[in-house]
């Protein structure tokens, strides 16, 4: 990880079949854009925090960049995805 990465939290849950088709998106962009990829994805079970949980129940999968308020909340597709991590 260089001084570039930034962290963005990927809030899931187990057996979550939206939260595994971001997941795809987020490998296949990875790979697409690897020189401009410069994220660290930080899964995070929505089950483990209960304030977390409250909040992001209905709208998983979520992203939220570290330091940042700005939140990708379901639905997105590829597109919006790769916009929103700034990626051309």
């Amino acid at each position: 990880m260089n001084d570039k990465t930034q962290k963005i939290f990927f809030y899931t849950t187990f057996g979550c079949h939206l939260c595994e088709k971001v997941e795809a998106m987020l490998t296949e962009i990875s790979h697409q854009y690897k020189e401009q990829f410069h994220y660290q994805i930080i899964p995070f079970d929505i089950i483990d925090d209960d304030k977390i949980f409250e909040r992001y129940r209905y709208s998983i999968p979520v992203l939220k960049k570290e330091n940042e308020e700005e939140e990708l909340n379901w639905p997105y597709d590829y597109e919006q995805l790769r916009l929103w991590l700034n990626l051309n």
